[in-house]
């Protein structure tokens, strides 16, 4: 099999996956077990390949041992599955990015292979994934660590999936590898839009028209993400940043960290774990009411209060911390663009903390929301989300290298 595009966003929450244009994800659970409760893990085996999503174990040689790991939905309910998420996550040297992109790999080759092969090799033209801010600041360069990361990818990988009935050996042979920095690299997807040209019967990329209302300021980047935030300030008309002291880390506890805490404190009794907590919370934001219903009880419980008091105060100390290190820097009107995977569950408290901290006039005209930002055109396809912007915009520099090659 051969892939011409893959695109990874290694998230602490998900990892997302755009392949060749198809789309997936998978819950960022990595739990390393022995060999003997790989090979006894499963009493059933998994007959359908859609189910395969939600059954990912496999294996493969790091350093000359092999290794096994439950992946994804599968890893959710052990409870070392979410080390990574009370601190800030070193992609460069984890293994759970290696593990989800081969276990990412498996799946795709499961889901496409209409011949039923089980022993095959799989060759990857171009690999692109980024990495925070923070990693990369702790460089002397930025390309020091982004040549780290796309090097654990680049060249020859082995993997087994293990998962009953599913079973597979694969050679995955990584041509080319990139890494590029996360938040600015969304510069590309609010400037450029992937649209299909009915014409040529192809994929155009497009100018956005709704980012011409950044031609005559400097913007601001705001990512907010599960493990770490990141800023960068970008020059007029969303182009490249200045200098390296663009780039901001936001000192502020990781989101998921903090929901962990939240969780420990105050909602022990009505969630097992984070990731149920975390679901519940991504299920109820919209109306911001959060009403806990047993479904075999009858019960409910409305637990409002403290989630909203701690995304309220989560988002005022993001705010304050996003908009100090730039606010006297700035040569003019400042705009800044909020998105991530966090972005929509403080959204409404992070403009009240901006209101507080300014106007109503200037949250408005300033602070901008990517779902409310883009708008919808028939045409466009992925369009991209506050949790998926920074994997569209490497598919438009994929799609760019191909149509420069």
């Amino acid at each position: 099999m051969k892939i011409e595009r893959f695109n990874s966003d290694f998230g602490n929450s998900t990892n997302n996956f755009l392949v060749d244009s198809y789309y997936f994800e998978i819950p960022t659970c990595v739990v390393e077990i022995s060999k003997e409760k790989a090979e006894s893990h499963f009493t059933n085996t998994v007959d359908e390949v859609q189910d395969l999503l939600d059954r990912l174990l496999i294996s493969t040689t790091i350093d000359d041992v092999e290794r096994y790991f439950l992946v994804g939905k599968l890893a959710e309910d052990n409870p070392y599955s979410n080390s990574h998420v009370g601190k800030m996550h070193d992609k460069i040297n984890s293994v759970i990015p290696l593990a989800v992109f081969l276990a990412g790999v498996a799946y795709y080759h499961k889901i496409k292979n209409d011949d039923g092969e089980n022993v095959a090799e799989i060759e990857i033209d171009n690999m692109k994934m980024m990495l925070p801010i923070w990693l990369l600041k702790k460089e002397d360069k930025f390309s020091i660590g982004q040549t780290k990361m796309s090097n654990r990818f680049l060249g020859e990988h082995t993997v087994r999936l293990m998962t009953s009935g599913m079973e597979t050996e694969l050679t995955v042979k990584v041509k080319n590898s990139k890494c590029y920095i996360e938040s600015e690299v969304a510069r590309w997807a609010l400037k450029y839009k992937m649209i299909n040209d009915k014409e040529k019967n192809a994929t155009a990329i497009q100018k956005r028209v709704e980012s011409r209302k950044f031609d005559d300021n400097e913007t601001v980047l705001v990512d907010v993400g599960g493990g770490s935030t990141d800023a960068v300030l970008l020059t007029k008309g969303l182009n490249t940043p200045v200098s390296k002291d663009s780039f901001q880390v936001i000192q502020i506890t990781p989101f998921l960290g903090r929901l962990e805490k939240l969780l420990k404190e105050k909602l022990i009794e009505y969630f097992t774990d984070l990731r149920s907590l975390e679901k519940f919370i991504v299920a109820n934001y919209k109306n911001q009411k959060f009403i806990l219903r047993n479904q075999n009880t009858g019960d409910k419980y409305d637990l409002t209060e403290p989630i909203v008091d701690m995304l309220k105060e989560y988002a005022e100390l993001l705010v304050y911390k996003v908009m100090e290190p730039f606010n006297n820097n700035s040569k003019g009107v400042l705009k800044f663009i909020y998105f991530g995977g966090e972005a929509p569950i403080l959204s409404p408290y992070i403009k009240e903390s901006v209101k507080k901290l300014t106007n109503e006039e200037i949250m408005e005209n300033n602070h901008h929301f990517l779902g409310e930002l883009l708008e919808d055109d028939k045409s466009e396809i992925f369009k991209p989300a506050a949790r998926t912007i920074n994997l569209a915009s490497l598919e438009i520099l994929s799609l760019n290298e191909r149509k420069s090659i």
